[in-house]
């Protein structure tokens, strides 16, 4: 299956319910609570935007120029982004349906974030030597992972330097789907380690009826 191909499937069909909070986002179609960490807000759209106007890929010899925009024209937005200050650091969070990640596999939370991580130079060329690796994070009943820091240079089509950033990639398996955040930050606009295990410590379920019922809402669609 080509890469584009991989993507699209993992868009959802439908919107899942987002409540922002003065101190959490619930998504209570899967029964989530996520934290705004203090100083954060909820991005109102404008970093995707700006992400998708302005970011230069890096050169893949794999890809054809169609390829190339086809891949970079499939990256759908998040279903929301905490941003602190002038936009970073970021926390994009996205939900998949876990059968687009893992397939027939039996791939498990902490192997597909580091299946995460193997596509990600198609996004962005990797720039430090920490090995690419995940670890497993067990906190209030629900099952994750966290990746290793993947270095990479932001570079705009503006012409302006580029920026030295740092990705890491935290997922949650949650009943038939992943939640997954995507990190970003760099040395003027760090994430300290305190701020993303306080961030982590604080995701939680809500009490809601949680991922039954959007199952129920992905097999409707599917008419699985």
């Amino acid at each position: 299956m080509k890469l584009t191909d991989q993507i699209k499937i993992r868009e959802l069909k439908f919107k899942p319910k987002v409540e922002i909070l003065e101190n959490t986002v619930e998504l209570n179609d899967m029964g989530i609570s996520i934290p705004i960490p203090n100083g954060f807000t909820v991005d109102d759209g404008g970093i995707f935007k700006n992400f998708k106007t302005e970011y230069v890929f890096p050169e893949n010899s794999e890809f054809s120029k169609k390829d190339k925009e086809n891949f970079e024209n499939g990256i759908f937005p998040p279903v929301f982004t905490l941003k602190k200050n002038n936009g970073r650091p970021i926390i994009a969070c996205y939900l998949f349906d876990i059968r687009a990640l893992k397939g027939g596999s039996n791939l498990n939370i902490r192997s597909i974030n580091k299946f995460e991580l193997m596509w990600t130079p198609y996004l962005a060329k990797k720039t430090n030597e920490v090995p690419m690796n995940a670890k497993r994070i067990l906190k209030n009943d629900l099952t994750g992972a966290l990746s290793t820091e993947y270095g990479f240079e932001y570079e705009t089509k503006n012409g302006t330097e580029p920026i030295p950033s740092t990705l890491r990639i935290l997922t949650y398996e949650v009943g038939n789907f992943v939640l997954t955040f995507y990190i970003v930050y760099d040395n003027a606009n760090d994430l300290e380690q305190t701020e993303l295990d306080s961030f982590i410590d604080r995701i939680k379920t809500n009490g809601n009826n949680g991922y039954n019922s959007l199952w129920q809402k992905a097999k409707s669609v599917f008419n699985l």
